[in-house]
């Protein structure tokens, strides 16, 4: 009892770090991505670096083929052993820079832009710079330390955010976006080494490291797949309607689905250390999984609500620069989209949940298929639709397809951890049903300020919608901002 106490104090603590440092994350992400498309990066250049942006988390995760996630999950690790899977990480990433140096030209030939390919390759120095922090960062995760964890991703990314704004406002519009990526991994490298400083043995024992590669490549090859399919969406957009509708398309998902991305980070960086450390436990991972449903559905759907009211007056206080036509295509884009947003929120705690408890096969079973069903059905709906929607096309695509996947992802987690509906549902609905409730009265606001304009109606809409989703999350799920507080101190929240 006292382990099971110790270990939740552990997680809350660890999820109100998280989450702070995620908020502040975001914030800083989101104005500097507002502030170099508005004044220095035009809509085509945004379409061109999204074409190469897409596909590098893609090689973030091959770079390592799943050994460091392997540190968290397994306990038979020796220095000696964690040494090697640092000289491993080292050699795939030489390898990935000669696969890039020939995947770039090829992808800018595709597309008929030859920058695209010096993106590619330009990527390279970041596999390389992530050499740094990975180990550390899986030491630290282990150990259940997130506050360290979120403070390093803190300071990494708050160099990101600075530094895309001072390349772009030296005129370097197409390349400010990989550049500032390089910086944010220098710098968690640096803290890391910090926080949790490693020197590797100079040490290569391959036969030690083979458990760890037969572990992590189902887990990896899940997380390639899974970052594939949800970036083709770019590649089909250009390939379809040419740079300028990515350009677009790609601010519309930065409305939507990348904050659900960044705000559903906080679950997903603790969920597999917590999960793993709970596979044995059938009870306890119940309700750590309805525990973490409900906070993904607390942080991301008044978020939701917000963008389905107000995505034309978003987009026009953010990108007002552009055309009528162009803030339209954003808006009803980023609406389109919002849906989708709810799904991937209460998706992505599926993968880290079935690798926690052992089955990384059936990770990559889901993957795999939904690999096949979410990319085809973008090439379906752009090929159907295309003609009469244009980009539009691809998020009625997301709206379509992703749900199928998203049916069979949650059958796979029922049927392995013997999930009892009944309470996860009633652990989700209530949260749900506040956020329903704001939709509602943010409607009744948004039809009663339709003549002011775009400032002063996402004010009121927002504020209206945030109190009444506020009020009804306190009274009735006993959400309240002292309970964040007794979270950040460690104390279990309501």
């Amino acid at each position: 009892m006292a382990d099971d106490h110790e270990l939740r104090k552990q997680v809350n603590k660890g999820v109100a770090w998280a989450g702070a440092s995620q908020a502040v994350i975001a914030i800083a992400d989101l104005v500097s991505q507002v502030l170099v498309v508005a004044l220095w990066v035009p809509v085509e250049h945004y379409g061109i670096a999204a074409v190469a942006l897409g596909l590098y988390t893609v090689f973030d995760y091959a770079v390592d083929l799943g050994v460091a996630p392997a540190l968290i999950s397994r306990d038979d690790h020796t220095p000696e052993k964690v040494s090697t899977v640092f000289w491993f990480n080292v050699i795939m990433s030489g390898i990935l820079c000669v696969v890039l140096a020939i995947l770039g030209p090829l992808l800018a030939m595709a597309h008929g832009h030859r920058v695209i390919g010096w993106l590619m390759f330009a990527y390279s120095a970041k596999l390389i710079l992530q050499n740094g922090f990975s180990i550390p960062m899986a030491l630290l995760k282990k150990e259940m330390r997130f506050a360290e964890v979120a403070k390093i991703r803190l300071a990494a990314h708050l160099a990101e955010s600075i530094s895309r704004v001072a390349f772009a406002a030296i005129g370097w519009t197409i390349w400010c976006f990989v550049l500032a990526i390089i910086v944010r991994t220098f710098v968690a490298a640096v803290a890391a080494l910090i926080v949790h400083p490693f020197v590797p043995k100079r040490v290569f024992r391959p036969r030690e490291v083979t458990d760890y590669v037969k572990f992590g490549a189902r887990s990896t090859g899940s997380q390639l797949l899974y970052q594939l399919y949800v970036n083709l969406d770019y590649q089909v957009v250009t390939l379809f309607f040419g740079p300028a509708a990515t350009g677009l398309y790609k601010l519309a998902y930065e409305i939507i689905l990348e904050p659900v991305r960044t705000i559903t980070n906080v679950m997903t960086d603790i969920a597999f250390p917590t999960f793993a450390k709970m596979r044995h436990e059938a009870h306890r991972l119940h309700d750590q999984l309805v525990r973490f449903t409900r906070l993904n559905l607390i942080a991301v759907t008044p978020f939701i609500v917000i963008i389905a009211l107000c995505a034309p007056e978003i987009a026009t206080l953010l990108y007002g620069r552009k055309s009528p036509e162009q803030l339209a295509a954003i808006a009803e884009m980023a609406r389109i989209l919002c849906a989708v947003g709810l799904l991937r929120a209460l998706g992505y705690l599926g993968p880290p949940l079935l690798d926690g408890v052992g089955r990384p096969d059936l990770t990559l079973r889901y993957m795999v298929t939904a690999s096949i069903i979410v990319p085809g059905g973008f090439v379906l709906s752009a090929w159907l639709l295309g003609p009469s929607m244009g980009p539009h096309s691809v998020a009625v695509g997301w709206l379509v397809f992703y749900p199928i996947a998203f049916l069979m992802l949650g059958y796979l987690v029922v049927k392995t951890i013997s999930l009892p509906l009944g309470p996860y549902l009633r652990g989700s609905v209530g949260v749900l049903l506040c956020s329903v409730a704001g939709l509602a009265t943010g409607a009744v606001a948004s039809w009663l300020t339709a003549d002011l304009g775009a400032g002063a109606r996402l004010a009121i809409i927002s504020a209206v919608t945030l109190a009444t989703i506020a009020a009804l999350l306190a009274g009735w799920q006993g959400i309240t901002p002292g309970s964040m507080k007794r979270s950040m101190a460690g104390t279990p929240a309501p």
